[in-house]
């Protein structure tokens, strides 16, 4: 009996689609690159539904005949090359032949387009990759393709398909790119017919930026370019007081085509070490060309990425340029800031001396405010108000209570720490240091550290990592019994309106966790009350860390993406609640500080993985100053 059957075209066809049709903005992408390859300087975008529903496209392009129109469904169809050969020499958007096969096979579309020459247009309609309907009509020149209830035929696939959200960001991702990439082309996006993003023709890559986000953003951007042997790199970057809460505006070009490339975006970030804080991404748009005989842009079925032929050179380029470029941006500024100092000191031509202050050396050092105790209340959740004091006490009573609820949520984010965190032997019993009270407290060093005399030698405790930890079991554990506090004046969140529709399904989640937050206009929302331990910090960067978290999460299941979240917002809303270095602590706060460390567990190291504590052993000490060998 036979078991290998040859599937009908048309099975085979939907099939096929799977490698170039995974979402909506696949489609747009590929009808757009076919809109520019045909010399389009309009092209206008609809999209109802995320796409699900219609994805049109109208260019002002070269537009087909009668029989460029029949045969551009067919599979294998293309104008691009005619021999394996050509391959080496592609300068438009791929050969494969296949998109507007495979698209067709999966929807309904309709189609209109024209020759300029031509008399009448071609008008067409296909159901499952077969006319159903031509014939001859009145039209412009170009081409106008509508694509109509996406994967209609293949249950199965249409139920992969992400929500309307998440969807329509990535096709807002996709004509940012094609934005970028093609400045002399008028772009219109619209959804639901309403007109979302209207970037007419420009010159300049900085008034894109300005038509796509705002003057702000465009402003704190760099103008660079550089070249080695292996190719030519130009662009723009954030400067280093400039950054975003993601990687969703960092875009990389290689002879005008949009591409992901993980190893293009780590030599990005290389070049911004020791610049941007944790967990803080650069705005960048980078533009890379090079000889396509050492490039393969067919390497990906959707052609989202390419292969380099010196991928290490050119990664080198990337992380020389930035580096190179952000250090000269600095110095110009020193350099202005100089002169401008020089201008004002020239103006001064003479100086009043009575007007200075005398002060005696002997009074200046006679007390210095902060060896006075201050009000730990103010920077310090550990402090001895009641309120504050009831919610980080009585560890036990937490642990009993809500003992269940915390083990539901050890998600990604702990078991990440504990596989990343295995630190030697003899750091890893912080947990046992401090259950006696074997020490004797030595002080405060550097503002940072606490150093403790123990018989073993000097133990070192982070400040703010040890704090960190606390305040992370704590928020984990008492998840839906956060003590909060309402705001006189509630905070005021500005976000843009696609972060602000994407927050709001999930608002909910930050109620949980104490932060009170309700939408007042399209890009506003205002936080009415928080956790007592954040009612003094302005949660601008939560709020917006949260939008990121949201985002990248969205692709997870529901029950994933919660548990991950919660975990990012439990270690985000510890760290900015915690004491920071630099705080000064009296010595009443450093033995509370001590004390609830002790209670905690997971103590050994903060959430985001760095160690609480170091002991430098005294056989260590010793070997240091020739005492032993």
């Amino acid at each position: 009996m036979q078991k290998i059957k040859k599937l009908i075209e048309q099975e085979a066809r939907k099939i096929a689609a799977g490698e170039v049709v995974e979402r909506s903005a696949n489609i747009v992408k590929e009808l757009v690159e076919n809109s520019i390859d045909s010399g389009a300087t309009n092209i206008f975008i609809w999209i109802n539904e995320a796409g699900k529903k219609l994805i049109r496209i109208v260019d002002n392009g070269s537009g087909m005949s009668n029989a460029d129109a029949r045969i551009c469904f067919e599979r294998h169809a293309t104008s691009k090359i005619t021999t394996i050969e050509d391959l080496n020499a592609l300068s438009t958007f791929g050969f494969r032949g296949e998109a507007l096969s495979s698209i067709s096979s999966i929807s309904k579309i309709s189609m209109l387009t024209k020759l300029q020459d031509d008399q009448y247009g071609t008008s067409v309609e296909l159901e499952d990759g077969q006319i159903i309907k031509e014939e001859q009509v009145s039209c412009p020149q170009g081409t106008d393709i509508s694509v109509k209830d996406l994967f209609y035929n293949v249950p199965a696939r249409l139920k992969f398909l992400k929500q309307d959200e998440t969807e329509w960001r990535q096709i807002v991702n996709l004509y940012q790119a094609l934005c970028l990439s093609y400045k002399t082309i008028h772009f219109k996006l619209f959804n639901e017919d309403k007109l979302v993003y209207n970037c007419p023709p420009t010159d300049d890559l900085k008034n894109r930026l300005v038509q796509l986000w705002d003057h702000n953003f465009a402003q704190n951007t760099i103008t660079f370019s550089d070249s080695n042997q292996v190719g030519q790199i130009s662009g723009l970057i954030s400067n280093h007081h400039f950054f975003r809460y993601n990687r969703g505006q960092i875009f990389f070009f290689v002879n005008g085509r949009w591409i992901k490339n993980n190893g293009l975006s780590k030599s990005l970030l290389k070049g911004y070490l020791n610049v941007l804080p944790q967990d803080r991404f650069p705005a960048a748009f980078i533009f890379l060309t090079i000889d396509p005989a050492h490039i393969d842009v067919n390497i990906h079925p959707r052609k989202e990425d390419v292969q380099f032929l010196n991928a290490k050179k050119i990664e080198k380029l990337i992380k020389d340029s930035t580096k190179k470029t952000l250090e000269n941006h600095l110095s110009n500024q020193i350099i202005k800031n100089d002169e401008v100092i020089a201008v004002k000191l020239a103006a001064q031509t003479t100086f009043d001396f009575e007007q200075i202050p005398f002060l005696d050396p002997l009074e200046s050092y006679a007390s210095d405010p902060l060896d006075e105790a201050q009000d730990f209340s103010q920077f310090n959740p550990i402090s001895q108000t009641k309120t504050n004091y009831q919610f980080t006490s009585n560890s036990s009573q937490i642990r009993q209570g809500y003992e269940e609820q915390a083990d539901s949520y050890d998600g990604l984010m702990g078991q990440q720490i504990q596989q990343q965190n295995e630190f030697p032997q003899h750091n890893l019993d912080v947990q046992d240091k401090l259950d006696k009270k074997d020490y004797e407290l030595i002080g405060q060093f550097n503002k940072t550290y606490i150093l403790l005399e123990k018989s073993e030698g000097i133990f070192i405790i982070d400040q703010h990592a040890a704090h960190e930890r606390i305040l992370y079991e704590l928020f984990a554990k008492r998840f839906y019994d956060v003590a909060t506090t309402r705001l006189i004046f509630p905070q005021v969140i500005n976000l843009t309106e696609e972060n602000l529709n994407l927050l709001v399904p999930y608002l909910e989640l930050l109620h949980n966790n104490g932060i009170d937050c309700k939408q007042v206009s399209k890009e506003q929302l205002i936080i009415e009350s928080t956790p007592v331990y954040l009612k003094d910090i302005s949660l601008e960067d939560l709020i917006k860390q949260f939008a990121s978290w949201i985002e990248e999460y969205q692709v997870l299941d529901k029950q994933v993406l919660f548990r991950a979240v919660n975990e990012k917002l439990h270690a985000q809303m510890a760290c900015k609640a915690a004491v920071k270095a630099g705080d000064k602590l009296t010595h009443e706060q450093i033995y509370k500080l001590l004390e609830d460390l002790n209670k905690t567990e997971n103590r050994f190291a903060c959430p985001h993985g760095r160690p609480t504590g170091w002991l430098m052993s005294t056989h260590d000490i010793e070997k240091k100053f020739k005492r032993r060998f």
